[in-house]
């Protein structure tokens, strides 16, 4: 897709997505919620912190954000990001191993990091059987 303007269906697209969801997720942007994505993965390929663990299934909200918004967007949106949240979905699967229980092509929701570090906790969830 070239550079070509967003028209206003474009933006309202966003808007209405960001508006629908503001209940559960708080008023939160396109742009917001790909780059939480995109420092989450980072923050899972370098080693996940064991004391983040309890807050791990929280910090998914914004892929969850995403995967309610994406089919509100208008195509042009979507078009123009999708190769950025595929690249980083990717990504996401090679730094994570399914859930516990769960079958290798689990969605992103049932994985959990690859790679812990940290001292671990006395009790990690039972889904994190490492």
């Amino acid at each position: 897709m070239g550079m070509e303007a967003l028209s206003a269906d474009d933006y309202e697209s966003v808007h209405r997505a960001s508006r629908g969801l503001a209940a559960r997720y708080g008023m939160v942007t396109l742009n917001a919620m790909m780059e939480a994505w995109e420092e989450l993965v980072e923050d899972v390929e370098e080693g996940f912190d064991v004391e983040l663990i309890w807050e791990y299934a929280d910090m998914l909200r914004c892929r969850r954000w995403l995967a309610e918004a994406w089919p509100v967007f208008t195509d042009r949106i979507r078009a123009a990001r999708q190769a950025e949240l595929d690249a980083l979905d990717a990504r996401f699967e090679l730094a994570t191993v399914p859930l516990y229980g769960q079958a290798d092509s689990a969605p992103w929701h049932s994985r959990r990091p690859r790679l812990i570090v940290g001292d671990p906790p006395l009790e990690l969830p039972g889904s994190w059987s490492l």
